[in-house]
């Protein structure tokens, strides 16, 4: 059951990635963010780890002027496109890896830079069609979300960072992802005013507050003195996670 839904998400993240529909707020906030990196980091000799690349747009961007550029995405068909456009644009530095990031085998201290694009953080959650189990408890604590991140920040280099785009806990973010989900033919089934959308063919986001960033990152091991939101848009925070 659990790998099923799991394709039946995949399906639905690829839709809404490659469709023509953005809602304003949510084209906004990407578009703050796609900036703030460019500004940082593009043209660094660095070593870039992306979980949840997509179909390699980040990759032609970081990938020409960085080391080594390494894609975690889970979408085959995304997979696929990634791999097709880098070889297009020859870019031998730029790898994507397919599969589940949770079950990736990293090397510590690898990675200058890990990114987390797109409110990809958000979707980090065991799989199950019983809405009840994201509790609020859950939410504050997710295991598959601590999973992830701490195995990237451990193969974070000394010095590096990693950048988390997600949604805020706020109506206006809440009222995008009806809105994004609705128009593109994923209707959410979650009750409004939940702080998680899931839709009717199992995809899933949650909005966050600081106080369940901190406590999903303290549960990371990460200090909270290490962290910095920056406000791409009323709906959406740029996470830092500096490692000292």
């Amino acid at each position: 059951m659990a790998d099923r839904l799991r394709e039946l998400e995949n399906d639905t993240l690829q839709n809404m990635l490659l469709g023509d529909y953005v809602p304003d707020a949510i084209h906004g906030a990407r578009q703050r963010q796609d900036e703030y990196m460019i500004d940082r980091f593009r043209d660094r000799n660095l070593r870039i780890a992306d979980i949840g690349s997509g179909d390699g747009y980040h990759g032609s961007i970081f990938a020409p002027g960085c080391e080594l550029y390494h894609g975690y995405e889970i979408a085959p068909r995304l997979v696929q496109m990634s791999r097709e456009r880098w070889e297009k644009e020859g870019l031998d530095n730029a790898r994507v890896f397919s599969g589940n990031v949770a079950e990736a085998k990293l090397q510590d201290e690898f990675y200058d830079l890990v990114i987390c694009m797109y409110f990809t953080p958000g979707n980090f959650r065991d799989v199950s069609t019983d809405l009840t189990m994201y509790t609020d408890d859950y939410l504050d604590h997710n295991p598959v979300f601590i999973q992830i991140i701490s195995s990237f920040h451990r193969a974070l280099r000394h010095g590096g960072a990693m950048f988390l785009t997600v949604y805020r806990d706020v109506p206006e973010a809440e009222a995008a992802q009806f809105d994004f989900y609705t128009t593109t033919g994923h209707p959410p089934i979650s009750p409004k005013g939940s702080r998680f959308v899931a839709t009717s063919d199992a995809f899933w986001s949650v909005r966050w507050t600081r106080e369940s960033m901190l406590s999903n990152l303290a549960d990371c091991g990460i200090d909270s003195a290490t962290v910095t939101f920056h406000d791409l848009h009323e709906i959406a925070w740029l996470v830092e996670i500096e490692k000292p």
